[in-house]
């Protein structure tokens, strides 16, 4: 991750879009604050309405002090802060966000499209705090435990946790820094967006993460302490550096992604140069699929070379093209032969049946010849 890259980007992104994110944040500051001074005015006027100064200074009708509704009042001051100041700030980052995803310009109502999150956004509030508050709670009820009973064991104990739960604490906001742009920019639910951080965070490095912050909170509290000994200029200071640390957060976001292009494509800076080797190269030799003969067994005589080829069978020259065939422009046509005289010939005539043949006379017997005595 580039520390200089974070700080040029986030602060090109600032002064691209610095109207819309000074309005956004007037109003995700003012909003929920008003919505809470009406809120405590009327619950604690109407809970001590029965509380009177006597001549004397004192304050009397404490009994009349209606706690419920003042204890009311603080809930619902808690819970209208949240969900108004919550999703007025996520509308903040996801028009950053749009910027440069799509490119596009952040109008001044942008601050109001985090209410289309609001179950998201809000969900994620609430169980992030649960589990921050879990990992305080633990060790600070040991230690008041112990300091009450008067156990120094027992204090020690809620020391030691107390300690290892700083580290679990900053562990787990280091690796769920990214919850809130992953779901502004992906549309993920809560819990898939808290394991989608912890991937980013691991993919780029914990301490490197951890390194950026804390260069961040460096600078924008030494910003903060410098403007706010000028009178009037320390309210300046949180409307300027809000804006700047939600850009910082995205243009942290986008290069554990492996998206920084996209903001120099937004604010136009140059493209670095590629460095290190190609991603793919040539092989020297040409790769044949042809697969290689098997090995003989040991001991077995090698397999005989293969007969020589005489280069003349094995190479024929090509035959010579043909010439072209130039027909002229025009030709005569050809005369009409007149069609050959077929001879006609005459059928023959049947053919005689053939007479059946006369069996032949036998032989005459041969006469006797005569005898000598006659």
């Amino acid at each position: 991750m580039d520390i200089g890259k974070l700080f040029r980007d986030a602060w090109g992104l600032f002064v691209k879009d610095i109207g819309p994110l000074i309005v956004g944040i007037l109003i995700a500051s003012l909003v929920p604050t008003v919505a809470a001074m009406v809120i405590l005015f009327v619950t604690i006027g109407g809970s001590i309405s029965g509380l009177e100064l006597n001549s004397q200074g004192e304050v009397t009708g404490a009994d009349s002090v209606s706690w419920a509704l003042l204890i009311s009042g603080f809930i619902a001051v808690i819970v209208v802060t949240l969900f108004l100041s919550v999703p007025l700030y996520v509308g903040i980052l996801m028009g950053v966000c749009r910027r440069v995803r799509e490119g596009r310009e952040m109008t001044y109502g942008d601050a109001f499209s985090g209410f289309g999150l609001f179950g998201k956004v809000i969900w994620a509030t609430v169980l992030l705090g649960l589990i921050f508050t879990a990992i305080l709670i633990v060790p600070t009820a040991l230690i008041v435990g112990g300091a009450v009973a008067g156990s120094g064991v027992l204090a020690g104990l809620g020391a030691v946790v107390l300690l290892a739960a700083m580290v679990a604490y900053v562990y787990l906001v280091m690796i769920w820094v990214y919850v809130f742009p992953v779901i502004v920019d992906r549309g993920l639910g809560v819990t898939a967006a808290m394991g989608e951080s912890r991937r980013l965070v691991h993919g780029t490095g914990w301490w490197w993460t951890f390194l950026v912050l804390f260069l961040l909170q460096l600078v924008a509290g030494a910003v903060g302490f410098a403007l706010g000994m000028i009178p009037f200029a320390g309210a300046l200071a949180t409307i300027v550096l809000y804006p700047f640390v939600l850009t910082y957060i995205v243009a942290m976001y986008f290069q554990a992604r492996g998206e920084g292009q996209l903001i120099d494509a937004v604010l136009g800076w140059p493209r670095p140069a590629p460095t290190g080797p190609p991603a793919y190269s040539a092989p020297a030799a040409p790769y044949s699929t042809v697969p290689a003969p098997p090995a003989p067994p040991y001991g077995a005589p090698p397999p005989p070379p293969p007969p020589a080829v005489d280069q003349g069978q094995a190479y024929a020259p090509a035959p010579p093209p043909l010439a072209p065939l130039v027909r002229p422009a025009y030709e005569a046509p050809a005369a009409e032969q007149p069609a050959p005289q077929t001879a006609v010939t005459q059928p023959a005539a049947p053919e005689a049946p053939a007479q059946p043949a006369t069996p032949e006379a036998p032989p005459a017997p041969d006469p006797p010849a005569p005898s000598l005595g006659a």
